[in-house]
């Protein structure tokens, strides 16, 4: 038996040794000309491989019949036969790389030649991040755009802003929808993104004139490719929680605190709490003879977590995608639809939307080219909150003003001093009269709000010659929104009540019409590239609404929740029940005239200008036209004979530009005389000689004013660099930003009887900065990976204020020398200790303050606070923003990780107004165990129930909003082709996302992602999100 193994393994082992070759060689690139370390050389259809040795060299066993695949980043891949033992390679550029076509506005350009700042976003890098909108899926993917989630409402736009903030109007940048200029994308399916660029500095916004001074968001959507039809199948369903909670007093701490807090005011509340306990306090002092309470219910064994009962524990998400796509050479086709639903972390909040889209050009001649993009949404959804302080104004502000001992329903059972059985009832807020419980709005508001919205153009393009095209487009935004509230008739406390059932209703039509005539010419002569193009476009918007309210639906079934089902017109018990109804319209119209100009010689020097002229009806009493002119130039350092030296630089681009552009989005009538003209009693006028008497007559708001363009002139300067055939890449610019002639709204004296301040070109903001974006890319074996990161500083400045006084916000102020909205508060230093230490601070003072009071900085030493004291502490707008990324794979397996952040802005806590105040309209927080009171004189807070200005609008609530957050993490796995293409499949991938995982900040609010304007009353945090998904294509 062993020897006839023995012969067996003899015979095998030769032809075994036989079937395999050893291959060795050399690998150089062509570019340079040296051999290259790194190049990946694999038997193809295999995981066998090298990689080539610090001269370039590498050696191999390849099977009888195999073929080598040599790949290196940046480089055209080759597949080769193995013929001999000796196989030397070239790998060439991958020109597909190095002439990427990006958009640029009315046209397109590879990116060698771009001269401006533009940020490309791929399609692949949206991927990484399932999100709503585009606008949250950008968050952290290019420098210089600040991405804020703002809200995790459901369907929630990000907040996003470019190259800081350039006026107090709207900073929000365009978005360019396959040609068709839009306000909002959230008709958008990322799915449907092929490409998103940038435009950044005003060299590239200024084709779009007085559009383009906030920045504009190029997106191009997919479109069909050559070949077999393609279709793909998306899908992800996941899970969200809130990833915090206030800190807020269960029921003891709470009433305990409010009882030793008014102590001085109310000794024997204190007493009487000390001595029969919590029942007697509570029905003695808060619940009294109040019908609406029960009085066999033991509120002193209830304790609601409030937070817990209003936020959704595990709020599902999902979204489906499918596409198909094709073309051939008379044409292509790309058609998906998609379907996006989330419920919020808020109950009571959700959001879905119904997407259709279809692209498609047809070339019935050489010289003919027609087509279309079309997009339909259907979305519908219910808001659970605001950014408001009040406890009606959503479900999460009056949870907060609930007590923890009130229950959310009186259980069964429970009966009144009348004797009334309320079993079931929605309870009564026992601490505050003024509260609503949060459950009525869930379970006795109806709110419905629907929307569609068609977005979309066609086109015919004329191809007469080589390089000539001459296009027409007719784009159109149209939509409809449709609002109802119903509101049950109910009575659970004095305040929280309906006495009536109650319906209001509208109906918003907004359109848009755009029609772009565009005519462009390019042509390569010897080492000249010639780019030029003309245009006229003209666009119109229009909106009309109208709508209603009224009172009494005798049959209130939800198919009779219309208006004319409303049956109360006249005023009873002081309450006006008629039917109301008004509408209202808007119409504006512009019309432009553009060009641009692009020359490259050897594709060393370009230089690119822009002009483009606008005329609007927004400016009625001075010239409507705008003109904004730019010019960028642009050197390739790396074309240079002298650089070749150079053998590791993939590129060296330096860029310079400058350019103007303006900001048409203010008001129509911002410039234009208002008129109260609201009956049927307008505003009393002294009349008359002698025996004068009011007559009623309309009243000017504000008079008329000339107002011109808000102008914003920038100045940028960048450099683009790649090292190591694509190992390291990156940019570096700087911009100077200066917007003049901001609109302001100006004081005017008494005489010239404007009600209403009118508008004014009065300012000159300046923004500075600083960006740079890294990237490195590299593989090793089957092991490729990238990281990168982008980092942005701006500063913001008010240079200069012509005229008018001081504006003032929402605890900020506007004025020269500060950044905008920079908050204008108290300086809180503490608590006076002792009732002498507060008079020595303040000696003049009215009402002096005691032990116990807010200590604040006396600015001016006059021995008293007032207004004169207040004092400014930085702004909203973080200075530096960042964000860093990493992506690997490994066969099949996928990593992607993005960390972001933001640094160097204030937000001001309002929400600690409620939670470190009276404790009447709002729990308190934990921290309110230590408030300075009788038997705490050591305590660190303000006694609320003391001075009146110990609630003061102070640098006490003011907090830094800096934070770290590990935004998205992915991990997925794409089955090997051998096995899927068995059944049809191209493409199957499994994947596991989470998005939120933790954060990093001192902020103490719900989130820190609260908005430029820096003040937060409780606003919806962003949820922690984890998703299941599918990638699938045939």
């Amino acid at each position: 038996m062993k020897k006839s193994l023995l012969l067996i393994t003899a015979f095998i082992v030769p032809i075994f040794m036989w079937a395999q070759r050893e291959v060795s060689g050399s690998v150089s690139l062509k570019d340079t000309g040296e051999p290259e370390i790194g190049v990946n050389v694999v038997v193809t259809g295999t995981t066998t491989g090298t990689i080539t040795d610090f001269d370039g060299n590498y050696t191999i066993m390849v099977p009888e019949g195999k073929t080598l695949t040599f790949s290196y980043l940046g480089y055209a891949s080759q597949t080769l036969p193995v013929t001999s033992s000796t196989l030397n390679v070239v790998l060439s550029p991958d020109e597909q790389v190095l002439d990427e076509v990006v958009a640029v506005g009315y046209g397109t350009m590879r990116k060698s030649d771009l001269t401006g700042s533009v940020a490309s976003v791929k399609s692949e890098d949206l991927q990484s991040r399932p999100a709503a909108s585009l606008s949250q899926a950008l968050q952290g993917k290019a420098a210089g755009v600040t991405v804020n989630a703002v809200s995790g409402q459901p369907g929630a736009a990000a907040e996003v802003r470019i190259r800081g903030i350039g006026t107090v109007n709207n900073s929000s940048p365009i978005y360019v929808v396959d040609g068709m200029i839009v306000d909002d994308i959230s008709f958008l399916s990322t799915d449907d993104i092929a490409s998103t660029e940038i435009l950044k500095d005003a060299s590239a916004t200024a084709i779009y004139g007085s559009r383009g001074a906030n920045g504009v968001v190029l997106i191009t959507t997919k479109r069909g490719k050559k070949g077999e039809a393609n279709i793909t199948f998306n899908a992800y369903a996941g899970f969200q929680n809130s990833w915090r909670k206030l800190d807020l007093m269960g029921r003891d701490d709470f009433a305990n605190t409010l009882v030793t807090m008014q102590r001085p005011v109310s000794e024997d509340q204190y007493q009487d709490y000390k001595n029969y306990g919590f029942d007697y306090w509570l029905r003695s002092y808060k619940l009294g003879n109040s019908p609406y309470f029960p009085t066999n219910f033991a509120y002193g064994e209830q304790e609601t977590d409030w937070q817990n009962e209003v936020f959704n524990q595990n709020a599902p998400i999902q979204n489906y995608h499918l596409a198909i796509d094709g073309a051939t050479d008379k044409g292509s086709y790309a058609m998906s639809v998609s379907y996006f639903n989330q419920d919020g972390t808020i109950k009571g909040s959700d959001y879905e939307r119904l997407t259709v889209r279809l692209n498609s050009d047809f070339k019935p001649r050489e010289w003919l080219r027609i087509g279309e993009d079309f997009s339909f949404m259907y979305s519908g959804g219910r808001n659970a909150t605001v950014n408001n302080a009040s406890p009606q104004s959503s479900i999460l502000s009056a949870s907060m003003a609930m007590a923890p001992w009130d229950p959310t329903h009186y259980p069964e059972g429970s009966v009144n001093r009348n004797g009334k059985d309320i079993s079931g009832n929605i309870a009564a807020g026992s601490n505050n009269p003024e509260v609503v419980n949060p459950y009525t709005m869930l379970e006795k508001y109806h709110p419905q709000d629907q929307a569609d919205r068609w977005v979309g153009n066609v086109f015919v393009e004329l191809l007469p010659i080589k390089g000539l095209s001459i296009k027409s487009t007719i784009n159109m935004d149209l939509s409809n929104v449709r609002h109802k509230m119903f509101k049950e008739k109910y009575e659970f406390s004095a305040k929280d009540q309906s006495q009536f059932n109650f319906l209001e209703s509208s109906t918003t039509r907004y359109l848009t019409l755009i029609q772009d005539n565009i005519i462009s010419y390019s042509t390569d002569i010897g080492k000249h590239a010639i780019n030029v193009m003309a245009g006229q476009t003209w666009q119109e918007y229009t909106m009309s609404s109208i709508g209603g309210s009224g009172f009494d639906i005798v049959n209130p079934a939800e198919n009779k929740w219309y208006l004319s089902q409303t049956t109360m017109s006249s005023e009873i018990d002081g309450v006006d029940v008629s039917r109301k109804v008004s509408d209202g319209a808007e119409r504006t119209a512009m019309v432009s005239f553009l060009a641009r100009a692009h020359y490259a010689y050897d594709h060393r020097y370009m230089v690119t200008a822009t002009f483009r002229a606008d005329g609007t009806s927004k400016f009625k009493n001075s010239d409507p036209w705008g003109y904004f002119p730019s010019v960028a130039l642009a050197w390739n350092a790396n074309e240079e004979t002298f650089m070749k030296q150079f053998s590791k630089m993939d590129y060296l681009k330096v860029r310079a530009g400058w350019g103007q552009v303006g900001n048409e989005k203010v008001s129509q009538n911002a410039f234009s005389s208002t008129i109260f003209t609201e009956g049927p009693t307008f505003v009393g006028y002294v009349g008359g000689v002698g025996n004068q008497q009011i007559l009623n007559g309309a009243a000017v708001l504000k008079q008329a004013t000339d107002g011109r363009w808000e102008t914003t002139e920038q100045w940028n300067v960048g450099v683009d660099f790649g090292f190591y055939n694509g190992m390291l890449s990156g940019t570096v610019e700087g911009f100077v930003r200066d917007t003049k002639d901001m609109i302001m709204i100006v004081t005017t004296p008494g005489v010239v009887g404007n009600v209403h301040y009118p508008s004014s070109n009065v300012g000159l903001v300046r923004n500075a900065g600083v960006e740079l974006s890294l990237e490195h890319r590299n593989m090793v074996g089957d092991f490729s990976y990238s990281i990168g990161g982008n980092v942005s500083y701006v500063k913001n400045t008010l240079l200069k204020k012509n005229s008018g006084d001081t504006m003032y916000g929402d605890r900020t102020i506007i004025e020269e020398g500060l950044p905008l909205n920079t908050f204008y508060l108290y300086e809180y230093q503490g608590v006076y200790k002792t009732d002498a230490e507060a008079a020595a601070h303040l000696p003049n003072e009215s009402v002096l303050k005691r032990a116990g009071d807010a200590k604040y900085t006396d600015v001016n030493e006059d021995g008293k606070i007032d207004e004169n004291d207040k004092k400014t502490f930085g702004n909203p707008f973080p200075w530096l923003t960042y964000a860093l990324n990493f992506q690997a794979q490994f066969y099949g397996v996928d990593l992607s990780i993005m960390f972001q952040g933001a640094y160097g802005n204030q937000i001001y806590n309002a929400v600690r107004e409620r939670t470190e105040g009276q404790g009447m309209d709002c729990t308190l927080s934990n921290t309110m165990k230590d408030v300075w009171t009788v038997d705490n004189p050591n305590g660190s807070i303000p006694n609320p129930y003391g001075d009146s200005e110990n609630m003061a609008s102070s640098t006490r609530f003011l907090e830094d909003g800096s934070y770290f957050r590990l935004k998205d993490v992915q991990i997925g796995y794409t089955v090997p082709r051998r096995i899927t293409q068995k059944a049809k499949i191209n493409r199957l991938r499994f994947y596991v996302s989470a998005s939120n995982l933790f954060t990093l900040t001192k902020y103490t609010g719900y989130d820190p992602e609260v908005g430029l304007g820096g003040v937060d009353y409780g606003n919806y945090p962003v949820p922690t999100t984890f998703l299941f998904g599918l990638n699938l294509g045939f």
